[in-house]
């Protein structure tokens, strides 16, 4: 046990004078002068973000259900709400999935196939956070500042389609990030490292770390094109239930969330609509899957 603490205790101890950081393969060289102060401002500012759950799962189909939400602040305060929601019903036959949303809307009659999608999306989970993700990008795409929960980036060209109507001021913000620097240790820990107070640092024009409560410990990677907004998000991130992150987001994420709750509910209402057929469709469910469902409906 002894050797295993000494091991972990090093990693306290590791310090890099030429440290950097490889970004779209590309290499940063990490240099206090990149580290600037953060002045607070008003302004408007959008935050997107999006809720899953899976209702039902078979092995050739499934039912899930989306909701997203955009919630607008101007000067720090909420000034609106719009909450888009629907079923997703996914069949997969021939190694593609077949997509129809209830009601329709623009992801209905959609098709995925399954060599196009990386290994651990290929599943009905996966695609539906894929269609999920499409969900936030269009409903970003009408605003203007808006500021998403996760990333910019597409892995799919499918992505980058719905990606590419982004207005020019769009921006993200991720509560993890994997990068390292070249010593292996946690880029976001050794900014902290390096300056504790309130501050971004700018990788390049548009990749920044920053941290915006000099009373948080939490660095956040953001990607933007115009680091104003940083100003407006640091003014946002003074509540106590999670200092140091936009509150917007906070307020996004549980307009947006599904709750276990609200899940059942959504099953029960379903299983009571399909009265006697309930029985017969519930045998197409996974063993599993059928008796929790099961064990939770009293009719």
């Amino acid at each position: 046990m002894q050797e295993l603490i000494d091991e972990l205790k090093k990693i306290t101890r590791i310090k890099s004078d030429n440290a950097y950081v490889t970004i779209n393969n590309k290499q940063h060289i990490i240099d206090k002068k990149n580290f600037h102060d953060i002045d607070e401002k008003n302004g408007n500012i959008v935050f997107i973000d999006g809720g899953q759950t899976m209702l039902f799962e078979s092995s050739g189909f499934c039912l899930g259900f989306i909701r997203t939400a955009a919630i607008e602040y101007e000067n720090n305060k909420r000034t609106s709400r719009a909450i888009n929601e629907f079923y997703v019903f996914i069949s997969r036959n021939n190694n593609r999935y077949h997509v129809k949303t209830f009601p329709k809307n623009e992801f209905d009659d959609k098709e995925f196939d399954e060599n196009s999608i990386i290994f651990n999306e290929k599943s009905f989970s996966g695609i539906l956070q894929i269609i999920r993700r499409l969900a936030e990008l269009s409903l970003a795409s009408k605003y203007d500042n808006v500021v998403l929960d996760g990333s910019l980036e597409a892995k799919y060209d499918f992505e980058k389609e719905y990606a590419k109507n982004l207005k020019s001021d769009a921006s993200a913000l991720s509560k993890t990030s994997t990068l390292t620097i070249n010593n292996g240790l946690s880029l976001t820990e050794y900014l902290r490292s390096l300056n504790n107070s309130r501050w971004y640092y700018a990788v390049d024009k548009t990749n920044y770390f920053v941290k915006l409560n000099d009373k948080s410990d939490y660095v956040f990677r953001l990607e933007a094109n115009n680091p104003e907004i940083i100003g407006i998000l640091a003014k946002n991130s003074t509540d106590p239930v999670f200092l140091g992150y936009p509150y917007g987001l906070i307020d996004a994420d549980a307009s947006a969330r599904v709750s276990d709750d609200e899940k059942k509910m959504l099953q029960t209402t379903i299983s009571v609509k399909l009265g006697k057929q309930w029985n017969e469709f519930s045998k197409h469910l996974k063993s599993t899957n059928a008796h929790e469902i099961l064990d939770k409906i009293r009719f």
